[in-house]
């Protein structure tokens, strides 16, 4: 994993990525201090939607689209939150360290540099 903002984002490792359905999946822990806020929101959503592969982010039964920082912030995840996200496409691999590093970042500065 990159280095974000000088803070090293650290996935939750829960074993294989792929289950057989074309979808990757990774658990991903917030660890922003703010929880996914709006401005969190919109960061991780411009980084996802430079993939053309679809990307859902899943909260318990909530579900939201991960290119969408309105959809994302209606999942009300605060700091610790664990969340599922979820990558299907022709991209996936690429996008999905990517997207898990964002996602699990400790704050929206410098996301821009993930896609270096």
């Amino acid at each position: 994993m990159g280095i974000v903002s000088g803070v090293q984002a650290t996935p939750v490792e829960n074993g294989s990525l792929h289950d057989g359905s074309g979808i990757l999946r990774s658990t991903v822990i917030i660890r922003n201090p703010a929880g996914l806020h709006m401005r969190a929101a919109a960061a991780f959503a411009k980084v996802a939607m430079r993939f053309r592969s679809e990307v859902t982010v899943r909260r318990q039964e909530r579900k939201a689209n991960g290119k969408s920082w309105l959809n994302l912030i209606t999942l009300a995840a605060r700091p610790g939150t664990e969340l599922l996200l979820e990558v299907a496409g022709d991209d996936a691999e690429i996008a999905m360290p990517i997207l898990v590093e964002a996602l699990g970042s400790t704050s929206p500065d410098g996301l821009e540099t993930l896609m270096s």
